[in-house]
């Protein structure tokens, strides 16, 4: 079978499923329920009279439910681009929307991935990865879990919102210890495993050498400069002139989380700190990574068919797949919980219960597109990498 090669270091997600879901939650003007304010935005529940509990979880299913069809689109997309360039029957997918069509047009893109690299089983499909990473802000959800202290006696130190070990970010002046990304188009120091190009010692197999040197994929230890994501090695320590996630020597710069939100230190009302966090990652500001996909060893016209579908598509399902997934997985569960704990607690009048009701059930809708979308990313990923990544 056709050999593949993928160089990006990353935990995969842990998918909590529970899909199949298909209903709609018709919220519009011409709604029984008369929750006109879910057509307007995601700050659902801003002008209604609800206490903030109930409003943060209004306000964190707005963001859920534009998240969730987001996903499905730009998964459709990719997957049906993957598709078409693999020679798949477009029967499939055609006559199918929301969640079904994202599983038949990925089932598609994965089943063509398969016949191509079988075909071609002297190729070796060799997929570099730079960037792509989704910035939570700690800011938003400091302010937010302010709201959520129904007890006033929290300081906003104890609110400040923390970060998963690991997966605090920002820009450091100094020396970066963790996992240091480069800019689009530069590189960054490193000492350990690289995502993308190595320049410099490879301690391991390097696809590329130039003048005794590295000039491309190492599979080992790169010491040098690389043009994607470079995870530390535990003794190094190097200034990161891009995007530092781990530790710095010094105070981070404009710091994001680039994983999960943790609970603040002061006690607060706990659904509404979930919401909280929920809607603080729904609306993390994502960038998708730069895919570059080549085949050694063999190429026709099919094999580079699927190489630029790739490059072109495959950004999208990575993104979701693990920069983007397993804290919309995750987070997307506890909306789910929360709305369920919320049955009874809006009792100001007959729109607010309505609407409250209305947002639990969009909260469980988008649960299930974000699952769709993230399970159907990570199989096809999976596909033309050969890794969980």
């Amino acid at each position: 079978m056709t050999k593949t090669k993928l160089t990006r270091y990353a935990a995969a997600p842990v998918l909590v499923l529970g899909l199949g879901l298909s209903t709609t939650v018709g919220c519009g003007s011409e709604s029984p329920l008369g929750c006109e304010e879910f057509n307007a935005s995601a700050d659902w529940g801003a002008s209604i009279d609800v206490d903030y509990r109930v409003r943060a979880f209004m306000g964190a299913a707005g963001s859920f439910s534009e998240l969730g069809a987001t996903m499905v689109a730009d998964v459709s997309t990719a997957c049906e681009g993957i598709a078409t360039a693999t020679k798949q029957d477009a029967s499939a997918w055609e006559s199918k929307e929301g969640n079904d069509r994202v599983t038949a047009a990925c089932n598609a893109a994965k089943a063509g991935i398969d016949a191509v690299l079988k075909a071609n089983a002297s190729a070796e499909l060799v997929v570099l990865v730079e960037g792509g990473r989704c910035e939570a802000s700690l800011d938003a959800s400091a302010e937010c879990n302010a709201r959520c202290d129904v007890t006033g006696k929290c300081t906003p130190a104890q609110l400040e919102a923390k970060c998963e070990p690991g997966q605090l970010a920002g820009e450091c002046t100094a020396e970066c210890r963790g996992a240091c990304t480069a800019d689009v188009g530069a590189t960054v120091q490193c000492q350990g495993t690289c995502s993308a190009r190595c320049d410099g010692d490879c301690a391991g197999t390097c696809s590329t050498m130039e003048g005794g040197k590295c000039a491309g994929r190492c599979d080992g230890t790169c010491n040098g400069t690389c043009s994607g994501t470079c995870e530390l090695e535990a003794n190094a320590n190097v200034q990161c002139s891009g995007t530092c996630r781990g530790e710095c020597s010094v105070e981070f710069q404009a710091p994001h989380c680039e994983g999960k939100l943790t609970p603040p230190e002061c006690q607060v009302d706990a659904d509404c700190q979930a919401s909280c966090n929920a809607e603080v990652q729904a609306e993390a500001s994502c960038t998708p990574p730069k895919i570059t996909a080549t085949f050694t060893g063999s190429s026709n016209a099919d094999l580079e068919a699927l190489a630029t579908a790739l490059q072109t598509h495959l950004p999208a399902l990575v993104l979701t797949a693990y920069d983007r997934g397993q804290a919309a997985v995750e987070s997307a569960q506890v909306l789910v919980d929360v709305g369920s704990n919320l049955e009874g607690a809006a009792t100001s009048s007959a729109k607010a219960i309505s609407c409250t009701a209305a947002a639990a059930s969009a909260a469980l809708q988008a649960s299930a597109q974000v699952n769709v979308s993230v399970q159907a990313s990570v199989s096809v990923s999976g596909s033309a990498t050969g890794s969980t990544m």
